[in-house]
C-alpha cells in the first residue's frame, strides 16, 4: 500500500529542511538547546495556527495526541513550559528569514507584471493593557501595528513588519525597503513631504490622498472630462511643504457614489483616470488585513512578551504564505479561506493535498 504523508507534512515540504537548518545556524537558534529545538517549535506553532489552537495547554494536548505522526515531521513531543520559554527567548529573526524566503518563492512562481505597483498600509491589533504593558499606546489601550507592502497584481505581500501602535505611519514608512521605478499607493496617514522628496529622487512614483489643510499654488491645469473635475500641476507653499521643492500633481475625482477624492502624486505621465484606478487598488490590502484577522491566530497569543508576540505573528504570516503556495500549486476555484478550512480539518489526515479540493464521493454511487 502506498504511504501517504499527513497534510501537515506535505505543507511543510514547501520549506526545504536544509533551508530552515541554515537559518537556525545563522541565528544560533539551537545553541545550548537540549530539548525543544527550533524545528519542533516551528512545527508546533504552524500546527497551532492551522488547527486554531487557543492556548499553550490546548496546543500541547492536541499536538502530542498525534505523537505517531511526529517522526515523519521530524518533530518531538512538546511541553508547554518549554515552548513558552522558547517563544519568549529565541530570536524571531530566524522565522522572519523563513517568511521572506517564502515571499520570494511566491514571487518567483508568478509571471512578471508590466509595471511594478505596490500598496502600503498598516493595521492595528488591540492587546490587553494588563498583560501587554510593553505595547501601551494610550492611557487605557495597548496594541501593535502590522506594516505591510502588498503586490496587488500577484495578490501577495512583499514586506511585513511589526511595530509599536503609537508610532506614526509616516515615520514607519521611512524604513520600508522600496523599489526604484515602482509606483507606491498609500493613504493620507503617510503624508510626509520629506519622504516624498526622497521617493522622487529615487525615481519612485507615489499616489496618495491630499490632506484638506494642504497649502499650495496652482501652476497649470489640464483639460479634464468624465469623473475627473481637476488635473493640476501645483507647488507646495507652506513651511512644511518647502521640504518638497518640486512640482506635484493634484487630481480631483468623483467616485460612482458621488464622493469627492483629491489625489496627490509625482506621476505626470499616467492619465488622471489611471491615477484614480491605482488608488482604487487599495481595497486589496484592506481585504488582506481582513483575511488574516479572520483566519489567523493573531488576536489571542500564546505568550505575553514582545518576543513571543512577534514570533507568533511572523509564524502566522508564514502560515498565510503556505496556504497561498497551496492555492498556487493546485489552481482551482477554491478561495484562500476554503483552502485554510480544509487544511484545518484535515491537518493530520493522510491525504494528498490536491485531493482536499475534490468533492466527496456520492454515497449512492461510490464508483
Amino acid at each position: 500500500m502506498k504511504h501517504l504523508n499527513t497534510v501537515l507534512h506535505q505543507l511543510l515540504k514547501y520549506i526545504p529542511r536544509y533551508r530552515f537548518d541554515r537559518a537556525v545556524e545563522r541565528h544560533r537558534g539551537d545553541h545550548r538547546i537540549r530539548t525543544l529545538n527550533c524545528w519542533t517549535q516551528f512545527v508546533a506553532l504552524i500546527y497551532a495556527q492551522l488547527a486554531q489552537r487557543v492556548s499553550l495547554r490546548d496546543l500541547q494536548t492536541a499536538f502530542n495526541s498525534h505523537a505517531t505522526c511526529h517522526f515523519h515531521l521530524g518533530a518531538t513531543l512538546i511541553r508547554r513550559s518549554t515552548l513558552a520559554d522558547a517563544n519568549a527567548q529565541r530570536a524571531p529573526g530566524l522565522f522572519r528569514e523563513i517568511m521572506f524566503w517564502l515571499i520570494h518563492k511566491l514571487q518567483g512562481n508568478l509571471p512578471s507584471a508590466n509595471e511594478i505597483v505596490r500598496l502600503i498600509d498598516s493595521t492595528t491589533l488591540d492587546l490587553n493593557l494588563h498583560h501587554y504593558a510593553w505595547a501601551k499606546f494610550r492611557s487605557t489601550k495597548a496594541g501593535i501595528k502590522l506594516h505591510t507592502v502588498y503586490d496587488p497584481h500577484a495578490c501577495i505581500l512583499t514586506f511585513f513588519e511589526m511595530g509599536e501602535a503609537r508610532a506614526h505611519d509616516a515615520k514607519a514608512a521611512a524604513s520600508l525597503p522600496l523599489l526604484t521605478g515602482a509606483t507606491y499607493v498609500f493613504d493620507r496617514a503617510y503624508n510626509n513631504y520629506e519622504w516624498y522628496a526622497r521617493l522622487t529622487k529615487q525615481n519612485i512614483r507615489f499616489v496618495s490622498r491630499m490632506k484638506a489643510n494642504t497649502v499650495f499654488e496652482v501652476i497649470s491645469s489640464q483639460q479634464v472630462d468624465g469623473r475627473v473635475s481637476a488635473d493640476e500641476t501645483i507647488r507646495l507653499t507652506s513651511n512644511a511643504g518647502s521640504q518638497y521643492p518640486e512640482c506635484l500633481r493634484r487630481i480631483l475625482y468623483t467616485t460612482e457614489e458621488g464622493k469627492k477624492l483629491v489625489f496627490i502624486t509625482n506621476d505626470f505621465e499616467r492619465p488622471a483616470q489611471a491615477i484614480a484606478d491605482l488608488y482604487k487598488m487599495r481595497w486589496q490590502i484592506e481585504l488582506f488585513f481582513k483575511w488574516i484577522k479572520q483566519n489567523l491566530k493573531i488576536k489571542r497569543f500564546l505568550g505575553t512578551s514582545k518576543n513571543a508576540v512577534l514570533i507568533q505573528v511572523t509564524v502566522a504570516i508564514i502560515d498565510y504564505l503556505l496556504v497561498r503556495l497551496v492555492q498556487q500549486s493546485f489552481p482551482n476555484a477554491l478561495s484562500m479561506q476554503q483552502w485554510a478550512r480544509l487544511i484545518c480539518v484535515n491537518i493530520f489526515a493522510r491525504k494528498q493535498l490536491e485531493s482536499l479540493a475534490e468533492p466527496p464521493p456520492n454515497p449512492k454511487n461510490p464508483s
